[in-house]
């Protein structure tokens, strides 16, 4: 393989870890032969860094496929919008690639995030004992109102009568909600004056998917954060609020599982994570200032900065279980340039239960462990920007192959740079 797989009909990208693996870069690579990018869920909590040609694109709920030419995007029924941010972003990408009703269809089936889910959310996160890291965008809000089916979705949104009688049930059923409806007009005014300009782009975005995949155009589908931060296979109760894995594709697109050609995992040669929550590698010594500085590791969304560590073979085997790779993306590479030794973890040691292979389901289990470490040399010779991944110094080479190991799955391709051209294939 010297590139993405250019026969692949339905390919899903998913984050392998806890979010922030570089996704947006590769999904921009990968959308150089696909006809449809979908992003399949999350909100804008999301951010997707690309940069193009020296240019750095920040997209929070727009594909990353839109700045490839003849692409159609679309966000599915998984995704949660924010209309006003929605509108914003639509206009700022405006400035280098064409986004018409066209080119971007948004799922009619897709929850809307109002100034009352971001209230929502910031006033439990600020009151939580125990916070669990929210991006404070509304998100967590908006999925459980969508649970509890009294949600307001992108269809109905643009329906003014339908609008309506959203907020009026919600006047009705809450007090509080009438209260902070009254005293924050110009938020709603905002909210509102969005429906008209995104009402052109709200389509049946399934269906349309379902028959392009039946004629057999090549469909690229985004995931936002990791596998790590799903809601019922992550690190709950420190995740997000939707199915951050590759089968969250399907039941956000209403597709049979059988219509998937290939599943890449996206992790860094090290890992992050922002927020709380466990993170049994993480580093607070000059390695993980290291990757922290080079890295320039802070969340394209908030700023905040990312908590660092070794690479966490144990839960790269779990997400490989989860999503059913077909092949590890390993990026960033080029950031342990320089480092005169490198470690990964192939074990947990926990105090009670002994040494453990497997990602442990229970948080507080995982916060107690501590890592069993295989040490490897570091390199301090550049990487190449582009070429072979055999092309690369032969300690580097060798940390890849004690992935591969690790992991018992093959790396496919090596990121050594944010641009679209510092890739490495196999």
């Amino acid at each position: 393989m010297t590139a993405p797989d250019r026969q692949a009909k339905v390919t899903i990208v998913v984050g392998a870890q806890w979010g922030d693996e570089g996704k947006g870069k590769w999904v921009d690579i990968f959308a150089e032969d696909a006809e449809i990018v979908a992003r399949y869920q999350g909100g804008n909590n999301a951010g997707h860094t690309l940069f193009i040609e020296g240019t750095k694109y920040v997209l929070h709920q727009i594909p990353s496929g839109i700045f490839r030419k003849n692409q159609t995007c679309a966000l599915a029924s998984g995704v949660v919008v924010n209309p006003a941010e929605l509108v914003r972003e639509i206009e700022k990408v405006k400035a280098t690639a064409e986004v018409t009703p066209e080119r971007l269809w948004l799922s009619a089936r897709a929850h809307v995030i109002s100034p009352w889910h971001v209230h929502l959310d910031g006033l439990k996160e600020n009151q939580a004992k125990e916070a669990i890291g929210t991006t404070k965008r509304g998100i967590g809000p908006t999925y459980s109102e969508k649970a509890a089916r009294t949600g307001l979705r992108m269809g109905h949104f643009v329906n003014q009568e339908a609008r309506d009688l959203w907020v009026d049930h919600m006047r009705d059923s809450d007090k509080s909600f009438a209260e902070f409806f009254k005293n924050s007009a110009a938020q709603w005014q905002e909210f509102f004056s969005a429906a008209a300009a995104l009402a052109p782009f709200v389509c049946d975005a399934e269906s349309r998917l379902r028959a392009a995949i039946k004629s057999g155009k090549k469909i690229l589908l985004e995931g936002a954060q990791g596998t790590l931060l799903d809601l019922d296979h992550g690190t709950y109760p420190f995740v997000t609020s939707s199915s951050t894995a590759a089968s969250g594709a399907c039941t956000s697109i209403g597709m049979s599982p059988k219509a998937v050609t290939n599943i890449y995992g996206i992790g860094k040669a090290y890992v992050t994570r922002v927020g709380s929550g466990p993170f049994p590698t993480e580093l607070f010594d000059e390695a993980g200032k290291h990757m922290a500085t080079l890295g320039k590791e802070f969340g394209a969304t908030t700023g905040r900065p990312r908590r660092c560590g070794w690479f966490d073979a144990v839960a790269m085997r779990y997400a490989i279980d989860v999503n059913g790779f077909d092949g590890i993306i390993l990026n960033k590479m080029d950031i342990l340039t320089g480092l005169r030794e490198l470690k990964i973890a192939v074990a947990y040691q926990h105090p009670r239960l002994g040494t453990i292979y497997e990602l442990p389901w229970d948080a507080g289990v995982l916060k107690d462990c501590t890592p069993v470490y295989e040490t490897l040399p570091g390199w301090i010779e550049p990487i190449p920007a582009s070429g072979r991944i055999a092309d690369l110094p032969a300690a580097a080479r060798a940390y890849v192959a004690a992935v591969e190991k690790a992991c018992n799955c093959k790396v496919m391709m090596v990121g050594t740079g944010p641009n679209r051209h510092e890739a490495l294939y196999s």
